[in-house]
C-alpha cells in the first residue's frame, strides 16, 4: 500500500476514534480495502482501432460527415495545437489527434452527449468534452485562414459565378441570418425566444457561390432582428466605415428584406401589391441568386447535425462551436468534399458602374433596369 492511501486511511480512523491509530486495526481495514473487487468501467474497446479502422470509405464518411483524406487534413493542420495537455496547457497527456478529432467529429455529426462517447471511445466524460473542446478552440484558431473576404481576382471569379445564375451583376456575396436552436439557461429564457417561440442563437452568414463561407457572425440571443446582427457585427462596422475596402468596383452583396437596402447591401422591392414588371422581375432574379446562402445553411446543418439543437449549458461556448463547423464546412468544400443532398435541412431552398444613370435612380433601380434589358 503506497504512503498516501495509508496516511488517508489514519486520517479517517484518528477522525472516527478520536484516538491515536491502532496499527493492527489500520492494517485489517487496508487489508479489506484491498480485497474489494473494483468493476471495470463497461464500454466500447478499442473502438478505433478495431472498428474506425475497417471502415471503408462510405461508411467513415457516413458516421464522421469527412471523407477520410479531409479528415488526414486535418491531422496534419490541427496535430500541433491538438498534442497540448488540455486548453490550458497543462494536465494529463492526451491521447492521438486522430482520436480526439475523431471524438470531436461524432459530437459535432451528431445530436449525441458525452456519456455515449466515453462510452464509444473507451474515456471519461470529462476527457471528451475536453478533447471537443481543444478541437474547437483548434479550430478557431485557424478560421482567419479558412472563413476569408474575397479580394482582387477571386472577388471577380466570385462574381462571375453569381452570374451564371441569374445574370444578376457585381455580386460577391449572399448573407442572411440562420437560427440556431438551443437549449437556453433558465435565468434568461426570453432573451433567446424567437419569433417562432423556438430559443435559439443567430448564425449570420455571408456565402459565395461555391457554398463556402465569406464571414460568419454568431453569438446574439434569438429575440434580435436580423438588421441588429448585421449593424452590430464586424461586417457592419466595416461596411460602415470603409466600404470601398470590402466592395471594390462597385460590387455587392444582397440579402433579404430583413436589412436596409444600400448600394453594398441590396435588398428585394417590398411587395406591397403594386410593383411594376420590371420591379417583380428583380426580385425573382435577386431571390434565385440570393438562394446560395440558404442552400450554404442546410449543407451546414445536414452535414453537421449538432446544429439542429445545441445543448450547452453554458451558452457562452456555443458561438465557439458554430464557427468551429462553419470552419470545418469551408475546409471540406475546399477539398471538394461534398456532402449527399439528402442530408439538406429543406430541400426546396434550392433553389464598373459609375455613370449618370446610376447615381440619380440608384443602385437598386439601376440594376432593375438592367435586368429588364
Amino acid at each position: 500500500m503506497d504512503n498516501l492511501k495509508r496516511n488517508v486511511i489514519i486520517g479517517v480512523l484518528n477522525e472516527v476514534l478520536d484516538d491515536d491509530s491502532d496499527d493492527e486495526l489500520i492494517a485489517i481495514v487496508c487489508s479489506s480495502y484491498n480485497s474489494i473487487e473494483r468493476k471495470s468501467r463497461v464500454c466500447i474497446r478499442n473502438y478505433v482501432e478495431n472498428i474506425v479502422r475497417a471502415y471503408s470509405f462510405d461508411d467513415f464518411k457516413s458516421h464522421f460527415r469527412i471523407s477520410r483524406i479531409t479528415f488526414e487534413n486535418l491531422v496534419q493542420v490541427l496535430g500541433p495545437s491538438l498534442k497540448e495537455r488540455n486548453v490550458q496547457g497543462i494536465g494529463r497527456h492526451c491521447h492521438s489527434p486522430d482520436l480526439q478529432l475523431l471524438v470531436s467529429l461524432t459530437m459535432f455529426s451528431n445530436q449525441t452527449v458525452y456519456r455515449l462517447l466515453s462510452d464509444k471511445f473507451d474515456i471519461s466524460k470529462s476527457t471528451a468534452w475536453l478533447y471537443v473542446r481543444k478541437v474547437t478552440e483548434a479550430l478557431k484558431e485557424v478560421s482567419s485562414i479558412y472563413i476569408s473576404w474575397p479580394t482582387g481576382a477571386t472577388a471577380n471569379n466570385i462574381s462571375e459565378k453569381f452570374k451564371e445564375r441569374q445574370n444578376f451583376p457585381g455580386v460577391i456575396g449572399a448573407i442572411d441570418g440562420c437560427h440556431i436552436l438551443i437549449t437556453p439557461p433558465r435565468n434568461v429564457q426570453g432573451s433567446y425566444c424567437n419569433r417562432k417561440g423556438q430559443h435559439s442563437i443567430i448564425l449570420q452568414g455571408v456565402c459565395d457561390a461555391n457554398y463556402m463561407f465569406l464571414d460568419v457572425f454568431a453569438g446574439f440571443p434569438g429575440s434580435v432582428h436580423d438588421a441588429r446582427v448585421f449593424y452590430n457585427s464586424p461586417l457592419g462596422t466595416k461596411m460602415r466605415e470603409n466600404p470601398g475596402e470590402l466592395f471594390p468596383n462597385n460590387t455587392h452583396i444582397l440579402g433579404d428584406s430583413a436589412y436596409k437596402c444600400s448600394n453594398y447591401l441590396l435588398t428585394p422591392y417590398r411587395d406591397n401589391g403594386h410593383l411594376s414588371r420590371k420591379q417583380k422581375n428583380y426580385n425573382f432574379k435577386h431571390s434565385s441568386t440570393r438562394v446560395y446562402v440558404e442552400q450554404t445553411f442546410g449543407l451546414l446543418k445536414g452535414r453537421f447535425r449538432i446544429l439542429k439543437h445545441v445543448h450547452m449549458y453554458n451558452v457562452e461556448l456555443i458561438p465557439d462551436l458554430i464557427l468551429a463547423c462553419c470552419v470545418l464546412h469551408n475546409i471540406c468544400m475546399k477539398n471538394n468534399d461534398e456532402i449527399d443532398v439528402d442530408t439538406f435541412e429543406d430541400k426546396d431552398d434550392y433553389y464598373n458602374n459609375g455613370d449618370e444613370d446610376f447615381r440619380k435612380v440608384g443602385k437598386r433601380e439601376y440594376i432593375a433596369d438592367l435586368l429588364m434589358n
